[in-house]
């Protein structure tokens, strides 16, 4: 609380000696501090620049609010940095931390960790809940008596080095609660790849997705977008030669979302073989793909889902979760 309050002092010094004389500056001063040593907490009416910096450079500030034990509400932070207080499109609760655990869990593609005392968080990719896509707005760091809030206008996949205010130790108080506050970020456009192995008796051959990027592929392997459409197959060698299609659904079961891939063939005695299918965006396809003089080769070995099963019918059921961006 010393801490804060010496932090006020800074402020007040700034603000107060733009419209007074030195003389009132210290009489303002003196008066604060007589303030403290009653033990009288200073009620703050508007965002005051706090410490310490994150990692990704962001200034957090100490802002009004209705709770006198410094807990702050995505509301409230709203009002603060935007003057709106439905500004956040997803209010984050309230996760205490308490014997070097949080009482609740974030949610599922956030991930938070703590040392105690610093917070580091990091998205994999857009959170995806109720149909929605959401990145972090502000987080709400809360210690001792006061919460220092970190504002991202642009919003964040992730940062490092989040603190509560510092104390009259010099260093950031112990982590109380941290709450996140939401704001919306565009859907991912999703593609797919495949290569997949059919096999009848001792005959077998592969097909592959052909699409974007595959008339420069050493394996004339494309990715295609999920778009609600139905995506033709190939055998490899024949570029007019449909053997099968996929097709793409989304379900929920038990409270999680998944991405069914559905593969199914038109040739009555082939069944799938090895399969291997990527799932994600483009810009992640690309890693899996090497020069090899001038061409592109897909490293389909190690993507990320794979089935060797026998299967006339082949379906991959993915939990939106697993699917990297």
């Amino acid at each position: 609380m010393k801490k804060m309050v010496r932090l006020t002092f800074l402020v007040l010094v700034a603000v107060f000696y733009q419209a007074c004389s030195e003389q009132e500056v210290v009489e303002q001063m003196n008066n604060l501090e007589d303030e403290i040593l009653k033990g009288k907490k200073m009620e703050i009416t508007e965002n005051m620049e706090s410490a310490p910096n994150s990692q990704d450079g962001v200034v957090p500030f100490i802002i009004p609010g209705e709770n006198r034990g410094g807990n702050r509400t995505c509301a409230e932070v709203g009002l603060a940095f935007v003057d709106d207080a439905e500004y956040f499109a997803l209010c984050g609760d309230k996760i205490d931390y308490n014997d070097g655990e949080f009482n609740s869990k974030f949610p599922e593609a956030l991930n938070v960790s703590t040392d105690g005392t610093y917070v580091s968080f990091e998205l994999d990719g857009c959170i995806e809940m109720n149909g929605e896509y959401y990145k972090v707005g502000a987080v709400i760091v809360k210690g001792s008596n006061d919460a220092n809030v970190y504002f991202y206008p642009e919003g964040s996949m992730g940062d490092e080095g989040l603190a509560a205010p510092i104390n009259s130790s010099g260093k950031p108080a112990g982590l109380s609660n941290l709450t996140f506050c939401f704001v919306k970020c565009d859907a991912p456009e999703w593609v797919i790849v495949l290569k997949t192995y059919l096999q009848c008796k001792d005959e077998s051959f592969w097909a592959v997705t052909r699409g974007e990027g595959s008339d420069i592929n050493t394996l004339r392997i494309g990715y295609n977008e999920i778009n609600g459409e139905e995506i033709t197959l190939y055998k490899w060698g024949y570029e007019s030669m449909p053997i099968g299609s996929i097709v793409v659904s989304e379900m929920m079961e038990n409270g999680v979302k998944y991405l069914i891939v559905e593969l199914t063939t038109t040739l009555e005695c082939y069944m799938f073989s090895n399969s291997y299918l990527y799932v994600g965006t483009a810009e992640g396809y690309s890693y899996y793909l090497k020069d090899r003089n001038g061409k592109m080769e897909t490293q389909f070995g190690d993507f990320p889902f794979i089935d060797n099963n026998l299967l006339k019918t082949k379906v991959f059921k993915i939990p939106f979760p697993e699917i990297v961006e």
